[in-house]
Parts: C-alpha cells; structure tokens; sequence
C-alpha cells in the first residue's frame, strides 16, 4: 500500500516550518502541525518522536538548504573582502526574500532551552560560523574573530529586526530596506574598519 504524501516527513517538515516561523516553538504544538499536514497528531509522532525533533528537524531542513550556499561562498578562493561582499550580498538577499527563514532565524535566537540551542548550534550552525570566523582570521586586522563573525551576522539581522522600528524613525527612506543598499552599507562599514588603521 503506498503512503500518503501527507505522512511524508519532508512534507511534514515543509508544513510544519512556516508555523515555527510565525508563532516560534512555544507557539506551535503537535496538533497545529497535525493540522497543517492534514492528519492525526498521532501520525506525526510516527516521524517525530516529540516536538523537540520535529522542530530541530524544521530549522535544519530550512536552514540547510540555505547554509550550503553560503558555506561554498567561504570555500570559494577568491580574496577575503571579495567573499565577504559575496556573504553579505548572499545573507542579505535571503533574508530579504524568505521572510519564513528570517523569522525562523529570530526564534531561534530567543529560544531559551539550552538543549534545543545546543543541539541546534551544533547541528545546524557551527560548520557555517566556523567558516565566518575562519574568513575573519584572514584580514590584517586584530580582531577577535569570534566577535567579528558575530558582528558580521548582526550587522546583517539588526536592518531586518529592527524594519519595524527604523520605518519610524527620523530620516527613514524607503530605499533603506532595498537589498542592494542595505548590502552596500554593511560592506563598506566593514571594509572600512578591516582594512583600515
């Protein structure tokens, strides 16, 4: 007997992403996504064993479709503040076209669990830091290169998180929430200070 799409954990998984993404894990339970897919919660503990994995299983599905493209960005041999303009180009379009990732990008960064954060910065992003944290390493400068990879994603997420806000704030423009120009920005704030002293 051939299985239901619907029971499917890819198709679980694609369901069950954009709730996470709107009300993050607290938000969602077993029988909203149940809900989602179209069968019993029952049937999704068939896949999940607990809400824990299935949401694990979600961020890494999303973001490891997106991650790999990055990471092939830090492997390219090109020179460092070419594959930093590559990155920050990369993130900020992403960002900026999947508001599900963006918004899923934020829960996790507010989750409170440190299970969950640990299984999650291992699982899903530790390889992609570690490669930020390898390009920050490559410029003359003296910077801790933990803190500039932290600083080079921060940099990026604050013009996302903080769209809400910087619309109401003295000298908004609409031209600042454009890819190209949030992306020009961060790249010569950081160029300016990585290259210069």
């Amino acid at each position: 007997m051939k299985k239901s799409p619907r029971t499917n954990p890819q198709h679980i998984l694609e369901r069950a992403t954009p709730l996470f993404a709107r009300h993050g894990y607290d938000g969602v339970s077993m029988r909203d996504v149940a809900a989602a897919v179209g069968v019993t919660p029952a049937a999704l503990y068939h896949h999940f064993k607990d809400k824990d994995e299935l949401y694990i299983q979600a961020v890494n599905h999303v973001f490891g479709k997106k991650f790999s493209d990055a990471k092939a960005i830090m492997a390219d041999n090109d020179e460092p503040v070419k594959r930093l303009e590559t990155f920050i180009t990369w993130f900020v379009r992403v960002l900026n076209k999947d508001k599900d990732f963006q918004k899923l990008l934020q829960w996790v960064m507010l989750d409170s669990d440190p299970r969950r954060l640990q299984k999650l910065t291992k699982n899903t992003f530790q390889e992609l830091f570690a490669a930020i944290q390898k390009l920050g390493e490559s410029f003359k400068q003296q910077y801790d290169p933990h803190l500039l990879a932290v600083s080079i994603i921060g940099l990026v997420l604050y013009h996302f998180e903080s769209s809400a806000v910087r619309k109401k704030l003295p000298g908004s423009r609409a031209t600042h929430d454009q890819a190209k120009t949030i992306t020009l920005h961060i790249t010569a704030l950081l160029e300016n200070g990585l290259l210069t002293h």
